[in-house]
């Protein structure tokens, strides 16, 4: 796995890249926000990277662009290569709507030093009840709900199973939602 890159002493201390996208905003409107969850898969399991200030990247969403194209655009920014962007979940979450993608990318020889490189746990999945969602929802659970999701279209589309065809060992380990119901009790 690669190290986080250390800024070049070469580098411009002050030169940023414009914003990733900007969005207009009124108080009576619902925000709207991306998430993108990079992932990449190692020898000891899947890894997700993240910004260094946050739990996850957060990007505003114009109404004039396709949010998939926004989130692969975010990954080549961090020098990832994405292999799928594929929306996984959304959620309601301190007056915003967040729409969650999963990028899941080639693992990186060199990380970015604006990301943190954590190894990813299993997680419960947050309930709601038959009307209402769950009161938190973690990124851990959302990245169990989002391979989950995974775990059954690389069985089921083609285009992701191709994509992931080297993640198909991997996702065996996740068992797909859809047929969790129809699972023997271990009890």
């Amino acid at each position: 796995m690669g190290e986080p890159s250390e800024p070049d002493a070469r580098d411009p201390l002050v030169e940023l890249d414009p914003p990733l996208t900007e969005t207009g905003w009124a108080p009576h409107l619902v925000t709207q926000s991306l998430e993108a969850l990079f992932v990449f898969l190692a020898d000891d399991g899947a890894h997700v990277l993240r910004p260094i200030h946050a739990d996850s990247l957060r990007i505003g969403w114009p109404t004039d662009r396709q949010p998939g194209d926004l989130v692969v655009e975010a990954a080549e920014r961090y020098g990832l290569t994405p292999l799928l962007a594929h929306s996984t979940s959304w959620r309601h979450e301190g007056g915003r709507l967040i729409l969650t993608y999963v990028v899941a990318v080639e693992r990186p020889t060199e990380v970015s030093h604006y990301l943190a490189d954590e190894a990813v746990t299993r997680a419960e999945l947050a309930r709601g009840d038959a009307l209402s969602p769950p009161t938190a929802i973690g990124v851990a659970q959302v990245i169990e709900h989002a391979f989950r999701h995974l775990a059954w279209l690389v069985r089921d589309d083609p285009a992701v199973g191709e994509a992931l065809a080297a993640w198909a060992p991997f996702l065996e380990g996740y068992v797909p939602e859809p047929f969790r119901a129809f699972a023997t009790p271990t009890d």
